[in-house]
């Protein structure tokens, strides 16, 4: 290394990655380090690969059809109910979807076929939703596997099997920058909480970091043996999470590229989910071998062992601590279940079974605080999105509509003459989106409180524009 790369080295470490206008400042004065290469050769290669020869070979991975592995789970599927308010296509399945952060009228997609898009929800003639198209974003010549926004709403990020990331403008559309490095797919991105700062996993073994608004790469995250299936910002951004293939942890500072853990054989099989606790030094892992883990991340010790699921763990997630006052995290499954456990000890609250013998759990999310940060929302192999109180166990709305798995969510809350109102957005393997408003009543306070199922009709009027204001 040159000693000008050692000035601009030691320079990095000053900028904390938890306030994201000083890393623009950092780039802009030509302060961070900036990492460039010519060629696959110049791509770091992890020198601590202790123990991956006795990893199993790993084949490339292509696109299995889930009944393959789970067989016929689409038992929940009603041919002609149709709960949603508009819908879209993509000419493959979409694989991935998103709503802004700062206005749920606006909505992205990703799909199988190559192209992300940005649409608006419209009011239509008749009173009712439409979709209109408003930038489709191009350029992708593999798979969208994910998109998202910004915390902001500043930007647009699309990743793809092409090994690319691409920035895009969210108002007109426009590309400012491809963000290049991966030698496989990426599969799987994540902005930073407070920043433009965006991660990426990806195939090739590595986690790769670029600052959005120069596209600068900042870091390359060298340590895994197999491919990085799964990530998160640590105590609020100041550390980065792997999980891998390889069935390890890596801990990272961002700031140098270092391991600061390295937590081997944390399961039997691939991580394929994880999530980070907002507010303790703590991860979850998710595995194919159906367990799920807590993990320390300053000790590297595995704290917590959450058993009880009976197939993959692909989802896990902390909720948003709402007006209850009770901390909670979901792990979901392939098996159709939804463990419950409390967020402070790890002990198991509940377990919803209303997907089980119908489907496996491929996402959820939970709902924003303060009222409904107890609620969450699934979406599953038998073409069902539901809505659940997970303080009580039960389900409180099932959409129906898709016609085959249903491989993504996104959800956000609005306010409609008083009274809340939930906007959902969900990606299929029937090549579209769709759109569902929920209507969750005057008394929704009440009923998240008190945890007790409720149907409230949707009038014509709340699903205006104003509906998802």
């Amino acid at each position: 290394m040159s000693e000008r790369e050692r000035e601009s080295n030691q320079d990095m470490q000053e900028v904390e990655l938890d306030e994201g206008h000083e890393m623009d400042d950092a780039f802009q004065q030509g302060e961070c380090v900036e990492v460039k290469f010519d060629s696959d050769e110049d791509v770091p290669v992890d020198s601590d690969d202790e123990g991956a020869e006795n990893l199993p070979d790993v084949q490339e991975e292509g696109i299995i059809d889930e009944r393959e592995i789970y067989g016929d789970m689409h038992g929940d599927m009603s041919p002609g109910v149709d709960d949603a308010m508009t819908h879209v296509c993509h000419e493959e399945s979409v694989l991935s979807v998103a709503l802004s952060p700062v206005d749920r009228r606006i909505l992205l997609t990703g799909g199988q076929d190559d192209v992300a898009v940005i649409w608006s929800i419209e009011e239509d003639q008749g009173g009712g939703l439409k979709c209109v198209q408003r930038h489709r974003l191009t350029g992708h010549t593999d798979s969208v596997s994910q998109v998202a926004f910004s915390n902001d709403g500043k930007y647009a990020a699309t990743a793809s099997y092409d090994g690319t990331v691409r920035i895009w403008m969210p108002e007109t559309g426009e590309l400012i920058h491809t963000l290049e490095g991966p030698s496989k797919e990426v599969e799987w991105i994540m902005w930073h909480p407070k920043g433009h700062a965006i991660l990426a996993g990806s195939a090739d073994t590595m986690a790769w970091m670029w600052w959005a608004p120069t596209g600068k790469l900042m870091q390359i995250f060298a340590g895994h043996a197999q491919s990085v299936t799964c990530g998160a910002w640590g105590l609020g951004g100041k550390l980065i999470v792997t999980g891998s293939a390889d069935r390890s942890v890596i801990v990272w500072n961002p700031r140098g590229g270092t391991p600061q853990q390295h937590v081997r054989e944390v399961h039997e099989n691939t991580i394929v989910s994880m999530c980070s606790h907002p507010e303790a030094p703590l991860v979850v892992t998710g595995s194919e071998d159906s367990s799920a883990r807590v993990i320390h991340i300053e000790t590297g010790k595995v704290v917590a062992n959450l058993d009880g699921h009976t197939s993959s763990v692909e989802a896990v997630g902390f909720s948003n601590c709402g007006s209850s006052g009770i901390f909670l995290l979901a792990t979901a499954s392939m098996d159709g279940k939804i463990q419950i456990w409390d967020g402070k000890t790890f002990d198991l609250r509940s377990s919803i079974k209303d997907h089980v013998e119908e489907a496996g759990i491929v996402r959820f999310k939970w709902l924003p605080t303060p009222t409904f940060g107890s609620w969450l929302c699934t979406c599953a192999t038998d073409g069902t999105v539901r809505v659940f109180n997970a303080l009580s166990a039960q389900c409180m709305h099932t959409l129906r509509g898709h016609s085959d798995t249903v491989l993504d969510v996104d959800v956000a809350l609005g306010e409609v003459a008083g009274a809340p109102q939930l906007a959902v957005v969900s990606g299929s393997d029937d090549k579209t989106c769709r759109v569902f408003a929920v209507a969750l009543g005057a008394s929704a306070t009440s009923v998240a409180a008190s945890a007790a199922p409720t149907t409230v009709p949707v009038p014509a009027a709340d699903l205006s524009p104003g509906a998802l204001a």
